[in-house]
């Protein structure tokens, strides 16, 4: 049995004392196995290594009578001078392990090759994890310790992994930690939440998850904090990856979706994908999952526009290509009458369109963020640039100039501005300093707000045909 008894983890900063682990309490039997969901930076990691002894606790204590394994694809017990086979010798001498048969289970299963005849300090994270998981393997530990295991190399060696542990292992106790809910979902019998350095039990996965859902926010319409804006469409478009993996509101909406676009809920799956790109709109690889469950749903008019869209942030088209094709053939269409209007990553103006700049500009332009799947698709389909579709837009009759936003801009100045708000800066102004930008965003509550409030700032200067259709509508209205 392993006892954590009122254990709580300070850790001095140079601000003071920053408290981890606040007074935690639980038991773990031969055999269970306990997933812990948490935000990021929420502890999960430190408990785990509380648990290995790698760190002590502040307060209280951790007893066991059982053998535990290090936190597994945790490299940073190596000797870094030493090489790959040297630290195998070393471990197996520690456990009074057969050196010769570890060394070639590490070798066939790490898939280091000549490598590990190399000083680890020469490894990449990568090649430690795998090395860290390979030894953890050779030594039969009662208790497996799995910090985000699944972020070990690719999803062959994930699946090596999972056999090894679940298969070949499968009656241990594991300590689970992971940023993949359904990882714990699918490999625990016990269910935790760590948040604000507390950690509560749960008697089943989804009340578990609902409570962790809760706990960062997800339902509430909470908007990603700002810390800069990008400086044009094309840092928007390639930066926005990485920073919505890092999101937990984004990455639990997501698992979300795969889990019903998994049990081929393709509607329900859908709606959870869009619920993700509200958040983050440019995050071109889940439009093309987007437009997987609206095909497999038979509705080819969103199918469509979301493959193109996914085309227009940069999207390999070879990736997408078949699916497309499928698409427009039920339409009874080709990408001849509607060329497809691939990614370029030159300026704003230049470059196609797809649904997020649609919206925004349906939003800046027609004061309104509804259109049907036919008009939709329609605006993505013409968007060769996005000059050239925002000022279609212009000529339209549904413009609309908008008025021009009084006191309610005081009242929002410190606030966060909406997602849609500051990427329409961002296309609008490129050229501006980010706080700049920001102060613009947050000037902007409401769509009737958009068009003055981008006009005053001389928004989309250099969009000739967006700036003659302006003038165009100024002569009309007179």
């Amino acid at each position: 049995m392993i006892r954590v008894q009122n254990v709580s983890k300070i850790y001095p900063t140079r601000f003071g004392e920053k408290l981890v682990l606040d007074d935690i309490s639980f038991n773990l039997d031969h055999g269970e196995k306990l997933g812990v969901l948490g935000r990021n930076g929420a502890g999960k990691s430190t408990l785990v290594r509380l648990i290995s002894g790698a760190e002590l606790p502040t307060k209280g204590r951790i007893d066991t009578s059982m053998s535990v394994s290090w936190p597994l694809a945790f490299g940073g017990a190596f000797q870094d001078t030493l090489t790959g086979v040297d630290n195998i010798r070393f471990i197996s001498r520690i456990y009074n392990q057969d050196f010769e048969k570890n060394l070639a289970f590490v070798e066939d299963f790490s898939e280091l090759g000549a490598y590990l005849r190399e000083e680890v300090r020469t490894y990449s994270s990568g090649m430690r994890a795998r090395l860290a998981f390979a030894i953890s393997m050779i030594i039969e530990f009662d208790c497996f310790l799995i910090d985000e295991v699944g972020a070990v190399g690719d999803a062959r060696f994930h699946q090596r992994c999972n056999k090894e542990l679940f298969g070949n292992r499968g009656d241990r106790a594991m300590v689970i930690i992971s940023h993949d809910a359904s990882y714990v979902r699918d490999h625990c019998t016990r269910f935790a939440v760590l948040n604000d350095g507390q950690m509560v039990e749960f008697d089943d996965f989804e009340t578990a998850y609902s409570d962790f859902r809760e706990k960062i926010g997800i339902g509430q319409k909470k908007q990603p904090k700002t810390q800069e804006l990008p400086a044009d469409r094309r840092q928007l478009v390639e930066t926005t990856h990485s920073v919505a993996v890092r999101d937990d509101a984004f990455t639990v909406l997501i698992q979300d979706a795969d889990w019903k676009r998994d049990q081929k809920r393709w509607e329900e799956a859908e709606v959870t994908y869009e619920k993700a790109l509200d958040l983050y709109p440019y995050q071109r690889s889940y439009w093309v999952q987007k437009g997987h469950c609206a095909k497999e749903a038979g509705a080819f008019l969103r199918a469509e526009a979301a493959y193109r869209t996914a085309c227009a942030l940069g999207e390999p088209f070879q990736d997408v290509r078949p699916h497309l094709l499928f698409t427009t053939k039920q339409l009874r269409i080709s990408l001849r009458d509607y060329p497809l209007h691939n990614y370029t990553g030159t300026t704003a103006k230049d470059q196609p369109a797809g649904i997020p700049d649609v919206l925004l500009f349906a939003r800046a332009a027609w004061q309104t963020a509804h259109l049907s799947d036919q008009e939709l698709l329609d605006l993505v389909r013409a968007g060769e640039t996005l000059d050239a579709l925002l000022a279609s837009m212009i000529d339209d009759p549904r413009f609309v100039p908008g008025i021009a936003p009084e006191s309610n801009a005081a009242q929002k100045i410190s606030g966060e501005p909406e997602v849609w708000a500051k990427n329409l800066v961002v296309l609008a102004r490129p050229s501006s300093a980010s706080e700049d930008a920001i102060a613009v965003a947050r000037r902007i509550t409401m769509p009737q707000d958009a068009w003055p409030v981008l006009m005053d700032v001389d928004g989309f200067a250099g969009w000739s045909l967006a700036q003659a259709a302006i003038e165009r509508r100024s002569k009309a209205d007179g």
